[in-house]
């Protein structure tokens, strides 16, 4: 089943009923549909083809949800493009994609100007310009038909490049089909029970994994509420005011959610599935988050690879103290050595998966896989175990993993230990070179609510609780630490200011 059929199906059906909420605004399921259709027909006078690539530099607005879905309808290939980067980064991507067009917002055309490769002729729609210079999106919304364009959509057709954050390399397009996100999107209503009455809090980085604020709302036929800021106080706003039943956070974003209950009362008791993914997420948070609100953070790992969640707890079951919980249905996993044997429970190696919503390629890898698709099986370079029930755990990156003098070290076990102090609010662990020991672990850390720390606090608050091959041997104190854009710890960037 494709996102388009998604879309008409629940036009038809119930077309009254909001599929888009923004601020004080509301689109109803007909009214989406229409305003889709008439950005489709534009696509195809611009004369966009079936498999041409089509731009987004977009916010996480209406606009984004039309435009890819717009794109799908005529079978085109978006390409969501990471605002954050810099115009040296972004304009590989566009040289190498060559999009006929891309839709961008106001706030981000100055970026586009200087990220443009000069040799390609790129049609650009601006939403939100007042300027003369580019097609502007409302006029020619207001001249396009609203019939529906008549394309046929298969399930394997290309529905957009899914591009990896680049934290641990260059951001790489996951050739992603409307199967991918089908299954994807069935496996997880399955996992976390959810239903047509779902209300959906989308905080997706709009270019990275886009449809996740699209998919499983669009496939129940419930209703998606569009969060342009995320700031603590918003989400809690958002939550009360929509009675928000679903939502994909990081576990810093339930810990200030959190502080803001701390000083000020909201009606929360519409949430029922919190779910926590792209990094580890500590037991007692979760413990914190169920007293408060009655329900706990729901655990789940997934990647651009595998379109989405692959492990997830599921919410009526006992959640094991830092378990990601076990395969979503229609994925296979396995915990795997260097020679590809399947390791019993207890034993460290890396995470492999397979299904149908596992991608088997990144963009322009026509010949040849890379090493990350082998047999079929997505290599994910994540390291993992697993428990006698089948339960999965995060330990780490398989490209972070120390060698202290030959003994393993895998910075999250260091990074959990220093977490529970309690003056400590961020950590991130890295690999310092020594003439001695080969590398050592380097602690970077931000102090909570500006207190003061000292190394020798924290070395001696470590001593007691770590062997001593994998203590810090350098601490530093920052006030921040970089993030990506999809808001987890740049450990990339970390690590490149120390080599």
């Amino acid at each position: 089943m494709t996102l388009v059929e998604m879309l008409q199906q629940h036009a038809g059906s119930i077309p009254q009923k909001p599929a888009i909420v923004f601020r004080d605004n509301k689109l109803s399921y007909r009214e989406l549909n229409d305003i889709v259709n008439r950005a489709a027909n534009t696509l195809s006078a611009l004369g966009i083809k079936p498999g041409d690539r089509v731009g987004l530099l977009l916010p996480r607005i209406p606009e984004l949800v039309i435009s890819f879905l717009a794109i799908a309808k005529v079978r085109a290939v978006a390409v969501p493009i990471n605002f954050e980067l810099t115009p040296k980064k972004i304009h590989p991507i566009l040289n190498s994609t060559s999009p006929r067009c891309i839709i961008a917002h106001s706030f981000y055309l100055n970026l586009l100007r200087k990220s443009l490769p000069e040799t390609l002729p790129i049609e650009i729609i601006a939403v939100a310009d007042k300027g003369e210079k580019y097609l502007p999106w409302d006029e020619i919304q207001q001249r396009s038909s609203v019939f529906n364009p008549g394309v046929e959509i298969k399930d394997e057709d290309v529905v957009y490049l899914n591009y990896t954050s680049g934290s641990t390399g260059n951001s790489k397009g996951a050739v992603t089909t409307h199967a991918h996100i089908y299954w994807n999107t069935l496996a997880s209503v399955a996992a976390l029970g959810l239903t047509s009455d779902d209300v959906h809090l989308c905080m997706f980085a709009p270019f990275a994994h886009p449809h996740e604020i699209i998919a499983r709302p669009l496939y129940l036929g419930g209703t998606m509420v569009l969060l342009d800021k995320l700031y603590p106080k918003s989400l809690a706003e958002a939550i009360s005011r929509h009675k928000i039943s679903c939502m994909m956070g990081l576990a810093p974003m339930y810990e200030n959610l959190l502080g803001v209950l701390e000083h000020r009362a909201y009606d929360l008791s519409s949430l029922r599935i919190p779910e926590s993914g792209g990094m580890y997420t500590r037991p007692e948070l979760i413990a914190r988050f169920r007293k408060k609100l009655g329900v706990p953070i729901i655990p789940v790992w997934g990647s651009t690879e595998t379109t989405g969640i692959a492990l997830a707890n599921r919410p009526a079951e006992h959640i094991p103290p830092g378990s990601l919980g076990k395969p979503c249905n229609t994925y296979r996993v396995k915990i795997v050595n260097e020679k590809d044997v399947t390791l019993p429970a207890g034993e460290v190696g890396e995470m492999i998966f397979k299904g149908p919503a596992v991608v088997q390629e990144y963009y322009e890898y026509t010949t040849g896989e890379p090493g990350c698709f082998r047999n079929g099986w997505f290599y994910s370079g994540d390291l993992g175990r697993t428990d006698v029930d089948g339960n999965f755990y995060f330990v780490g990156r398989k490209s972070g993993m120390m060698k202290v003098a030959g003994l393993k070290v895998y910075p999250l076990e260091v990074e959990l230990i220093l977490m529970s102090h309690p003056a400590i609010k961020e950590a991130a662990v890295i690999s310092s070179g020594d003439r001695l020991r080969g590398e050592v672990p380097r602690a970077i850390i931000v102090a909570d609510n500006g207190g003061r720390l000292t190394e020798k606090e924290i070395m001696g608050f470590c001593k007691t609780r770590l062997a001593h091959y994998k203590l810090p041997k350098i601490v530093e104190i920052r006030a921040s630490l970089p993030k990506t854009g999809s808001g987890k710890i740049n450990k990339k960037a970390l690590q490149k200011e120390h080599t």
